[in-house]
């Protein structure tokens, strides 16, 4: 990809190409969790999730102390699965202390376990604690950056400079006596990814373009090479054109002493309000060659989760199944589907989901919730778990139900084909009376399966492990 961006740029010189910021930040999170600490961090974490996810008890406690809130949530992106999961059970860290030294916790059959004392040790562990807030810390501002870019609200090309030069800033602040252990790795692995992925003059011209970032002169004196990136970048579109270089450069004046309409008082209230290419084409009349140009930069897009979007919904309407379509009726499906998404989440919900590789978030989330070796209870063992539950629950008490009568139906139904089998291999002279009692049996089979499918999500949750 990346020799494809620079023989395009050989090819025709007036044309910018910048690698995906979504990817250059996910390579960010991904270095930063091969680091001792992160690991060491996620893989005592996971053994938390996992305990407390497979045991139904311990879950239902859980969820209690925490007034609901689950220690999981989904991440904008599978790369920062763990980080956002690490920020979660952060969040929950004073309830599930809590928990584990509570009186329903201690007087549970659950408690006395070995599996149940690991988990309490490792919940009350000094250290794990600290090492999960530092790497919140310093992972939360990558995280903020990641939204930004991937957001569906606005273009992002104005605000991917300065948000990541801020999330660098603030972890310089934050780890200022860390600086050997933590600080120095973390911005180490930033800027090796930013100076061969996203140090790009498209970016800078953006900045420079943003009317919140040009009218603030603290902030445009510590970022005053920008200023080199939109002479690059006015260069390289001017470079047949020797006199629309030259306005250009001369209403860069205009821009920055903020003559003409860009110093009227609508102009100034709306720089912090309103989005920056739509305030370029309402202000930006005084300076009409340099207007086009910003509204050019201002309206890229920064991230490839468009496309990717397209690809994934492809990929689900033309498959090995259905794989005769005509292209129009694809693209019409693909068309009908992608604006029923869009309403939908409209109507919804304002917060952005992020699409790349979406069909492996959950499978990279496993990792928190699936035992590596899950027991298996016995009959005993559950009615000791059973005994423990709160009897007044209506919940647990209507799950356990619909689990023994879909334990049931499967008994019956295997049973019955056993014997079915049994018939077959015996044989015999009434062989009329044989094939309708084996259509009477395959007919009851088939309606029990089916209500064992019905019934079976409900109670998912509480015997994952089990199964």
């Amino acid at each position: 990809m990346v020799l494809a961006g620079k023989k395009l740029e050989a090819e025709f010189p007036s044309l910018y190409w910048s690698p995906c910021a979504a990817l250059c930040l996910n390579l960010i999170l991904t270095d930063l969790g091969k680091l001792d600490l992160v690991k060491e961090t996620v893989d005592h974490a996971s053994k938390i999730t996992r305990y407390l996810y497979n045991h139904c008890n311990p879950l239902y406690l859980m969820r209690q102390f925490t007034d609901g809130h689950e220690i999981l949530r989904s991440a904008p992106t599978r790369f920062a699965t763990n980080f956002v999961a690490l920020q979660s059970i952060h969040k929950q860290k004073d309830a599930l202390r809590t928990m584990v030294i509570s009186k329903e916790w201690t007087s549970a059959p659950c408690a006395k376990e070995a599996k149940a004392r690991n988990f309490v040790d490792l919940v009350l562990d000094q250290k794990f604690w600290k090492d999960c807030a530092s790497i919140c810390n310093f992972s939360e501002p990558l995280v903020r950056v990641l939204r930004i870019v991937d957001s569906d609200e606005r273009p992002a090309m104005g605000y991917v400079f300065g948000a990541l030069h801020c999330a660098v800033e603030e972890i310089e602040k934050r780890f200022q006596k860390k600086k050997r252990a933590i600080q120095q790795p973390v911005l180490k692995a930033i800027e090796e990814r930013w100076d061969k992925h996203l140090n790009k003059n498209l970016h800078a011209a953006g900045f420079w373009f943003n009317p919140t970032n040009q009218y603030d002169k603290e902030l445009m004196s510590r970022y005053h090479t920008t200023t080199s990136g939109i002479i690059d970048v006015i260069e390289r579109y001017a470079a047949k054109d020797p006199a629309l270089c030259k306005a250009l450069t001369k209403e860069m004046r205009i821009f920055r002493g903020a003559e003409g309409d860009f110093g009227r008082v609508t102009a100034i209230a709306d720089r912090d309000t309103m989005l920056p290419d739509e305030w370029w084409l309402t202000y930006g009349c005084s300076a009409p060659n340099l207007q086009k140009l910003a509204i050019r930069v201002l309206s890229q897009t920064c991230s490839a989760s468009g496309c990717e979007r397209n690809w994934s919904l492809f990929e689900h309407i033309h498959s090995k199944k259905r794989n005769r379509l005509e292209h129009q009726v694809m693209n019409d499906i693909a068309y009908v589907q992608c604006n029923s998404r869009l309403e939908q989440k409209s109507q919804l919900s304002k917060r952005n989901y992020d699409p790349i590789c979406l069909e492996d978030i959950g499978k990279f989330a496993e990792d928190w919730i699936l035992e590596d070796d899950p027991q298996v209870l016995n009959v005993e063992e559950i009615e000791r778990y059973r005994k423990g539950l709160v009897p007044n629950d209506k919940e647990i008490c209507n799950a356990i139900a619909m689990n023994d009568e879909a334990r049931w139906i499967d008994e019956d139904y295997e049973n019955d084909m056993n014997a079915s089998q049994e018939n077959e291999h015996n044989g015999g002279g009434e062989e009329e009376d044989h094939t309708d009692a084996g259509r009477v049996d395959e007919h009851n089979g088939d309606e029990d399966d089916s209500f064992y499918e019905e019934n079976r999500g409900s109670v998912t949750d509480w015997t994952f492990e089990y199964r």
